[in-house]
């Protein structure tokens, strides 16, 4: 798993497309800008030219935030997903990590959370409404999965006041 640069960032973005629906995506556009930016950081790994999974990495100045995470539709059910997760664990080890989910719904959603429990993350009793991409999504209902503990109310409200304003850019009072 490495940090990919902007030539290797289609690939990536075709990844995503692939692997969320529209509501949880951010736009081409605004996802290349704010990664030439670097506001974020893109970690992939790539076997023999082709990408087999890749993740988006915010370091914020409270966090680490997990924002995207896939693995290529064929390389699902190897330990791909777990060999993601621990690197990105031990990259960030001194580090407080935390990424969303749906509250949970169905069995996707159910089986999504066990897998990331099954990697040490916890779910918080914190809901609330992802910010849109654009003007016509859906709102998504999200909650916090943090490493290696579950967050107390202040850190909630720290955290989320920092993701707000700097991964979605929200201006104002949430």
């Amino acid at each position: 798993m490495e940090k990919i640069s902007i030539s290797q960032f289609d690939d990536v973005y075709r990844l995503f497309q692939q692997s969320f629906v529209l509501e949880e995506l951010r736009p081409y556009e605004q996802m290349k800008k704010l990664f030439q930016q670097n506001l974020f950081s893109i970690y992939a790994k790539y076997e023999h030219n082709e990408l087999q999974g890749a993740m988006i990495v915010w370091e914020l100045e409270n966090c680490v935030y997990l924002e995207n995470f896939a693995i290529e539709t064929k390389m699902r059910g190897q330990g791909l997903g777990t060999y993601f997760l621990q690197q990105f664990c031990y990259l960030y080890k001194d580090k407080f990590l935390f990424l969303e989910v749906e509250v949970p719904h169905d069995e996707i959603s159910r089986k999504r959370i066990q897998f990331y429990e099954r990697m040490g993350f916890v779910l918080n009793p914190y809901q609330y409404i992802q910010p849109t991409f654009r003007e016509n999504d859906h709102s998504v209902q999200l909650t916090f999965m943090t490493y290696p503990k579950v967050m107390d109310d202040q850190q909630y409200q720290m955290i989320k006041k920092e993701i707000f304003k700097v991964v979605y850019q929200q201006k104002g009072e949430l």
